[in-house]
């Protein structure tokens, strides 16, 4: 009888970790570990927030490590037998998903100073992996790969084709894991996604993403996750005549800072990035918070009609991230006002939180709210590469 594989997946961002551990594709435990306002937190599945310590945090891999050992979900006879991990990075190479191996690294060294805000922690998350299992094959699943069906005049950038071809700068796109596992499930529970549909990924990185027959055909992020909407504390789009102004007077490692941490929804409101707080602010007069709100709705809204144009019509809109997902109120405002496109959506249906419900009115646009499943995806992928 073949052994149980035990596969971890992680899945690394700029101030969170998440770990999950699966047994023939069935989720055995998963844990959160996050900045929180006040510090360091970690959330296992079923149990209440959890305040740690910087080093636990930090060491949040081998942490988790602990916790399933003594959970009995591994041991000397079902150890993990391989490692899928989540890729933000941009370039033609990280449009595929590869076994991470000098070649990847190499590769993943000529991009990190393009994007050290995603590449910097999964480089770091890499020494950790390589010092507690060095004899485990670890899958890089791309972000970026859902994307690769994109046609060329939404992947090209209008500059010169050589210059393109030699820096490698393309529009790549990213939540690509994200919006594919919801395609994947909308297929396994036969529900109908549509012929054309749009995908409103809204976290504190957010993105809008056309699909044809559940294929990429455009997305607001491009060459980096910065591009597009107005996100928690990144820029979304600018002027390159502007960033070319600023560079007289800013050095390259002060615009990244600004451009990624300290623009978006934080800049505009000079309050937060967290759009919970905005919403409170909002209630109680806050000038800023309004400004922020609205700015993000109306950068939302933009790119749905625009997606509209470029599909011919829609069947479908889904609502996926963070606030996607948990927030009525943001999705009434970004609906409100698209009538025109038929989307209609019902106010009591809208005040759920569950997952896969249809909150539009009958006879409009499908409107659903849907969690994507980016661990279970990368551990699908991750097996399909290494079997």
């Amino acid at each position: 009888m073949a052994m149980e594989k035990n596969i971890l997946v992680i899945n690394i961002g700029s101030s969170s970790k998440k770990y999950h551990l699966y047994q023939s594709d069935n989720l055995l435990v998963d844990a959160h570990f996050e900045h929180d306002k006040n510090g360091f937190v970690v959330t296992y599945a079923g149990d209440k927030i959890k305040e740690i310590i910087p080093e636990v945090y930090e060491n949040g891999l081998a942490h988790f490590y602990e916790v399933v050992k003594k959970c009995g979900h591994v041991s000397d006879a079902s150890p993990i037998s391989l490692i899928g991990l989540r890729l933000v990075a941009p370039g033609e190479y990280f449009t595929s998903d590869h076994v991470v191996d000098p070649v990847f690294m190499t590769n993943l060294d000529k991009v990190a100073k393009s994007d050290p805000t995603h590449i910097e922690p999964i480089k770091i998350e890499l020494e950790y992996i390589h010092k507690l299992f060095p004899d485990i094959k670890v899958v890089a699943v791309s972000d970026s790969t859902f994307h690769s069906t994109m046609p060329e005049v939404a992947r090209f950038y209008a500059i010169p084709p050589k210059l393109a071809k030699e820096k490698d700068i393309y529009r790549f796109g990213f939540h690509g894991i994200s919006i594919s596992s919801i395609v994947h499930d909308f297929g396994a529970k036969s529900m109908d996604l549509g012929h054309r549909a749009i995908v409103c990924h809204l976290g504190s990185g957010a993105s809008v993403t056309a699909l044809l027959d559940g294929k990429s055909v455009d997305t607001s992020m491009g060459y980096s996750p910065l591009e597009g909407l107005v996100m928690s504390s990144r820029v979304g789009n600018i002027d390159a005549g502007a960033v070319l102004y600023m560079t007289e007077t800013q050095s390259e490692d002060d615009l990244h800072k600004l451009f990624y941490t300290q623009s978006g929804l934080l800049a505009l409101s000079d309050l937060s990035g967290d759009m919970r707080v905005l919403l409170d602010a909002e209630k109680e007069g806050h000038i800023g918070a309004k400004l922020a709100i609205n700015a993000f709705v109306h950068s939302v809204r933009k790119y749905i009609g625009a997606y509209a144009a470029v599909l011919g019509g829609l069947d479908t809109l889904v609502f996926s991230g963070t606030i996607g997902e948990r927030s009525a109120v943001l999705r009434e405002r970004i609906c409100g006002g698209l009538e025109y496109l038929n989307i209609h959506i019902d106010s009591d249906k809208n005040k759920s939180t569950a997952s896969e419900i249809d909150i539009s009115k009958d006879g409009g646009v499908h409107v659903y709210i849907k969690h994507g499943d980016e661990a279970g995806e990368i551990m699908r992928r991750a097996g399909m590469l290494v079997r």
